[in-house]
């Protein structure tokens, strides 16, 4: 991600300043915590952006599997809950 890099108290400090940065110059801040990246602020539609090609990846992803298992459908349902699964399976290792 280009964009500047921020300290955490720096931006607590500067909090409106870089929203407005990110939301008239569509710029990209990257908020450091112990000099790690930590959180970073992107403009609105490039948050958008990102939901929608994820949500794609997950129909994508969806397709795949429903084509490689039974045959059968899988409903929307239990597909969030195989993913929310998955993620926490993830999270736990």
């Amino acid at each position: 991600m280009d964009g500047e890099t921020v300290p955490l108290v720096a931006a607590r400090n500067q909090l409106g300043q870089l929203v407005g940065r990110v939301r008239h110059g569509h710029e990209q801040i990257v908020i450091s915590e112990y000099g790690e990246p930590a959180a970073a602020l992107i403009p609105v539609e490039e948050l958008e952006e990102l939901r929608r090609l994820r949500d794609e990846a997950d129909i994508a992803d969806a397709r795949a599997r429903d084509a490689s298992e039974t045959g059968e459908p899988m409903t929307h349902e239990d597909f969030m809950a195989q993913l929310e699964g998955e993620d926490r399976r993830a999270a736990a290792s």
